[in-house]
């Protein structure tokens, strides 16, 4: 049976933000309950928000307060990609559901059932799987790959071999963990293991909506998407590959990571209600799947 809808909230009181003044604070606290009482346009970007907005906070003489989106429109503001101002915002209850979703999935040892679980909550395998991808910019069996890939990069700096890594990761065979090796490591997992020893990575910053990162590729793919600030990035690498030969600075990776991070849509807005894990790990498989070559499994190793 159809679970019953969800009750929209109240509408936003105008009164309660009259002031430009009153404004300017709900946009600094991303105050959800002022979105349909006014929007922000940020003038050097030419693009307007909802109050509540997580975008990086724009300077104050930049910022103008708007009373209707067809104003907007006509002085020619772009919506911003992010909160979608116009646009009918998903429930907090389909943002709960998926989190819920995501959670199971960060824990579990093999891939969910996703449509007995669609079903249990009271939508089609088709309406669930339409929200997940609409909040998370990925499909259900994508994100569980990136936490299966995750983890597989986590298991394989504490595991005693390759192959106790692969099996505790959620693969279910070497060969099927091999096929996606290269796209999920970057090199081999021996040299994975052993520091990148010889292996040449290059690496550039980044800014993201969440937060700056630093990418680092090899001729294979890539192999680090890590969190900044800048300095914090580089010692991280340097952790995860101290033998590598690093390549800060290049020019041409860091116009072409800027290029593809340029693109419209490049990066899928994650909705920001879900947790800001769940924000990052998506972002960060968007920027692996627009670096992503194609993919020449990695030959298994031979049996003895």
């Amino acid at each position: 049976m159809r679970a019953a809808p969800a009750r929209l909230p109240a509408a936003a009181d105008a009164h309660a933000y009259a002031s430009d003044e009153q404004r300017w604070r709900a946009v600094r606290e991303r105050d959800d309950a002022a979105d349909g009482a006014f929007y922000y346009a940020v003038t050097t970007t030419r693009i307007y928000n909802r109050p509540s907005c997580t975008a990086r906070l724009a300077r104050r003489e930049n910022v103008e307060f708007h009373a209707s989106l067809e104003e907007l429109r006509l002085r020619g503001y772009r919506p911003c990609r992010r909160c979608r101002p116009g646009e009918p915002e998903p429930t907090r209850e389909h943002a709960a559901l998926v989190a819920r979703v995501c959670g199971l999935m960060d824990t579990a040892a093999a891939p969910l059932n996703l449509d007995e679980l669609a079903q249990s909550a009271g939508y089609s395998r088709f309406h669930f799987h339409r929200m997940f991808k609409s909040l998370t910019g990925l499909t259900p069996h994508t994100y569980w790959s990136a936490v299966r890939a995750r983890r597989v990069r986590e298991e394989l700096l504490r595991a005693r071999t390759v192959s106790d890594a692969i099996y505790q990761s959620g693969f279910t065979t070497t060969g099927q963990f091999y096929a996606v090796s290269s796209s999920i490591l970057g090199m081999t997992p021996q040299e994975f293991r052993a520091g990148a020893a010889g292996v040449e990575i290059r690496f550039a910053l980044a800014d993201t909506d969440e937060s700056p990162v630093l990418v680092a590729v090899t001729q294979t793919g890539v192999c680090a998407v890590l969190e900044g600030p800048e300095q914090a990035a580089r010692e991280r690498l340097a952790e995860l590959f101290p033998y590598a030969v690093r390549r800060a600075d290049d020019r041409c990776f860091e116009a072409r990571l800027g290029q593809l991070l340029a693109r419209p849509a490049a990066l899928h807005p994650v909705h920001p209600l879900l947790p800001r894990e769940v924000r990052l790990l998506c972002r960060d498989e968007r920027i692996r799947q627009l670096l992503r070559p194609p993919v020449h499994p990695a030959p298994a190793p031979a049996s003895r």
